[in-house]
């Protein structure tokens, strides 16, 4: 899979994607996460920026320790094979082939998520992220983005 589904509307924080694992180990891991989070960088105005770019596409390869960006620019609700409803969260993916990092945006918050990649179909794998190696390497990847972004637009206005 490489979206990023919720189970309803709202977002996850330091719960996993199922909603059945409420960790205090995780809730303060998370915390610790989100107080270390650049948020003159990252955050939902320069998150906007980048997903609602008109110079990017969905998908995107670039020279960072995560290349491979994906952009969910909607959120929607999904119905899967299996007859239940899954809700797709407006979000920006950093990947390579092991892991993915998701920057959800809902209702104004965002949701730090980690995936691990595998050829498992299960539609709901995700967790909180809960290492500050994590977030350096997602922080990084998301600066290169948004610098390359405002570069291309600085070069094609003049």
């Amino acid at each position: 899979m490489t979206k990023i589904y919720y189970l309803d509307d709202e977002a996850l924080f330091h719960l996993d994607s199922t909603k059945k694992t409420n960790s205090l180990l995780w809730k303060v891991m998370y915390r610790r996460v989100k107080k270390n989070l650049n948020t003159k960088l990252i955050n939902p105005l320069t998150l906007k920026e980048i997903i609602f770019s008109k110079h990017i596409g969905e998908t995107l390869i670039y020279n960072s320790p995560m290349p491979n960006v994906m952009i969910q620019k909607g959120s929607n609700w999904y119905l899967s094979d299996d007859e239940k409803e899954y809700y797709l969260p407006i979000s920006l993916s950093f990947s390579n082939n092991k892991i993915r990092f998701d920057l959800v945006l809902i209702e104004g918050e965002i949701d730090i998520r980690n995936v691990e990649l595998s050829d498992d179909k299960t539609i709901l794998k995700h967790k909180p992220m809960l290492l500050l190696k994590n977030l350096k390497v997602l922080e990084l990847c998301f600066e290169l983005l948004l610098d390359q972004l405002r570069n291309y637009k600085e070069d094609n206005e003049i």
